[in-house]
């Protein structure tokens, strides 16, 4: 698959799917979309904490937190598609990492000394969000 059809496909899902997890929880969160120069950006706010998403036609997936205090863990590259990868998993995987990601966003109402979590495609998002995770259910957040 080219790296233009591969962009309009994961962003078709991601959006999908957080739409998804917005209906789940009821929230009506405060989501942008835009799309410039052949490239899509999510920005998902909750208070003053930020979640960037890009999708670009270069084939880069990644995303950037920032949290009430202005601290940010920077730009994070979750993949680098080539155009002989397996798409499908790779879409599956990054959008439902993110989904994840962004029910606890929406659970926890911030990003507060979280703005360095790691996600990647070669890495189970488990070990990223588990800490995050414990610290909503136990309250701390």
């Amino acid at each position: 698959m080219k790296k233009r059809e591969f962009q309009k496909k994961a962003t078709a899902e991601l959006l999908k799917r957080l739409v998804a997890v917005c209906a789940a929880l009821g929230e009506n969160p405060n989501i942008t979309v835009s799309s410039k120069f052949h490239s899509s950006y999510f920005k998902l706010r909750n208070d003053y904490n930020l979640m960037q998403i890009s999708v670009k036609q270069t084939g880069e997936l990644s995303y950037q937190l920032t949290d009430m205090l202005g601290s940010t863990g920077g730009k994070r590259i979750y993949y680098e598609y080539r155009e002989n990868d397996d798409f499908t998993r790779i879409i599956e995987k990054f959008c439902g990492d993110f989904a994840r990601f962004y029910k606890d966003f929406l659970l926890s109402g911030t990003l507060h000394d979280f703005c360095d979590i790691k996600l990647s495609y070669g890495e189970d998002a488990g070990a990223g969000l588990e800490e995050y995770e414990s610290c909503i259910r136990s309250g701390c957040l």
